[in-house]
C-alpha cells in the first residue's frame, strides 16, 4: 500500500512540475485563451499587462523599465480603442517584490496628467516569464465621448 501510495505521489508530483514549467514556455499571443481588451458598455477591460514589447522583445532592464513598456502597451490599447490614459478608472499592479513599489509609483505616475485611477497593489506575486511588474486597468467614457474624439482626430 506504501508503494501504491508512493508511486500515486510520485506521478502527482511530476505532472504538476510539468505544468508549472510549461506555463513559462514562450506562447504566441494569438494562441492564448485571453483578448488583450475586451469593451463593455462605456467600459473598456484590459487583460494583464507584461514589460513585452509589439515585436516580442521583452524589457527586463528594470522595475522602472518593466513598468514604462507596460505604461506603453497599456496606452496602444487605449488609444486603439478611442481612449487615453486619463480614462483609466482602476488599475491592479502585481509587483513579484514589494520593495519594489517606490519604482514602479515613479514610472507609474508619469502617465497621468489629470487625476490617478483607483488603484490596488499586491506584492509578492509570481508573474508570467520572470517578469516583475504586471498591470491590469479598466477604462470608462461616456461613448459620445470617444466619437467625439475620434472626429477630431480626422480633422
Amino acid at each position: 500500500m506504501k508503494s501504491l501510495f508512493s508511486a500515486t505521489l510520485a506521478c502527482v508530483l511530476m505532472a504538476s512540475t510539468a505544468t508549472m514549467a510549461s506555463a513559462q514556455e514562450a506562447v504566441a499571443i494569438k494562441a492564448l485563451p485571453f483578448s488583450a481588451a475586451r469593451q463593455a458598455d462605456d467600459f473598456l477591460f484590459i487583460s494583464g499587462q507584461i514589460a513585452r514589447t509589439a515585436d516580442g522583445a521583452d524589457v527586463k532592464d528594470s522595475v522602472g523599465a518593466e513598468t514604462h513598456q507596460i505604461m506603453k502597451n497599456l496606452g496602444q490599447i487605449l488609444e486603439n480603442n478611442g481612449y487615453s490614459y486619463d480614462d483609466l478608472v482602476n488599475v491592479t499592479v502585481w509587483l513579484s517584490d514589494i520593495e519594489d513599489y517606490h519604482q514602479m509609483n515613479k514610472a507609474y505616475a508619469s502617465y497621468f496628467n489629470e487625476q490617478f485611477p483607483a488603484r490596488a497593489c499586491t506584492g509578492g506575486a509570481q508573474i508570467v516569464f520572470d517578469f516583475k511588474v504586471e498591470i491590469a486597468a479598466i477604462a470608462y467614457k461616456d461613448d459620445d465621448e470617444r466619437k467625439d474624439d475620434a472626429n477630431h482626430g480626422d480633422n
